[in-house]
């Protein structure tokens, strides 16, 4: 199943158990009312930034959220690092380098460099780097320590 659509059914039922219309939930964390009806639909990418307000005001990790977990422990939203500044880190730490993560993936130095300017990645990016760094997103993101 595509990661949208694991979202997607995942977004649909927290809203349902939160009784919240989906203008409710836009206009709660600053998104149109479009973006949170193509969500539910699965017709539409999710970038980083929204991925973490859904998640911040669901109160949950975005491993569940976008269901490769089932764990729905609280987790209280906090301020994250720059995604770009965060990646390298968690690529120090786990002894992965740019050179590395090129050669195994998709993700040229074009990337890197647009996330250094602070373009927020999409969801499938994030799934296939946290597999790489063998992490979960909330931590390559600095959501969960």
């Amino acid at each position: 199943m595509e990661p949208i659509s694991n979202f997607s059914e995942r977004f649909n039922e927290l809203l349902f158990d939160r009784k919240l219309t989906p203008e409710e939930f836009a206009a709660a964390i600053g998104v149109s009312r479009t973006t949170v009806y193509r969500w539910k639909l699965a017709s539409d990418r999710i970038f980083l930034s929204n991925l973490a307000a859904c998640a911040d005001f669901f109160h949950c990790t975005i491993e569940f959220l976008i269901g490769r977990s089932g764990d729905n422990r609280t987790v209280e939203p906090n301020p994250r690092p720059k995604f770009s500044l965060r990646l390298r880190a968690v690529m120090k730490e786990r002894g992965i380098t740019t050179y590395s993560i090129r050669k195994i993936s998709r993700y040229d130095g074009m990337y890197f460099r647009t996330w250094d300017l602070g373009a927020d990645p999409v969801l499938p990016t994030l799934i296939e780097l946290s597999s790489i760094l063998d992490c979960t997103i909330d931590y390559l993101i600095g959501r969960d320590e």
